[in-house]
């Protein structure tokens, strides 16, 4: 088989917005067939499963699935990096990107021009006492 390919830094190439669609479905179902991930995908979109076929086949060319040992007849996979990796690695890329390698930025902005409950505010307020508690460093950004 062979190996997944790496930029400069030796990372996965980024997936694109349909990848990272059928890397969600794969993430909820864990090791799955390729007609687990279809099933499951139709439900939030309607794709032909030979197109969803050929995007877990380039998914798994970048290396975030890998084939399980398996006796059954079709081929199983399982993901190779968590979500949490991929959703930081994002973040930061959006970060870099659209806010000038600025978290503060990224956050001012997501507070003024998102309509968030009073849930959500009081649950930033939390994890904010909880980085002081830490000890957390805050940049001057």
């Amino acid at each position: 088989m062979a190996r997944p390919r790496r930029d400069l830094k030796g990372e996965r190439p980024e997936l694109s917005p349909l990848e990272l669609e059928v890397m969600d479905v794969v993430w909820e179902l864990g090791e799955c067939s390729s007609a687990d991930v279809i099933r499951a995908f139709k439900v939030s979109r309607d794709l032909a499963d030979t197109t969803i076929r050929t995007v877990l086949g380039k998914i798994r060319e970048k290396g975030y699935l890998e084939p399980v040992p398996t006796t059954e007849r079709g081929l199983r996979i399982r993901p190779v990096i968590p979500k949490s990796a991929v959703a930081k690695r994002s973040m930061k890329g959006v970060i870099s990107k659209l806010f000038d390698g600025s978290p503060r930025q990224a956050i001012l902005h997501l507070l003024k021009d998102e309509q968030l409950t009073a849930g959500d505010l009081e649950a930033i307020r939390m994890l904010i006492e909880e980085s002081d508690r830490g000890g957390g460093q805050h940049g001057n950004e």
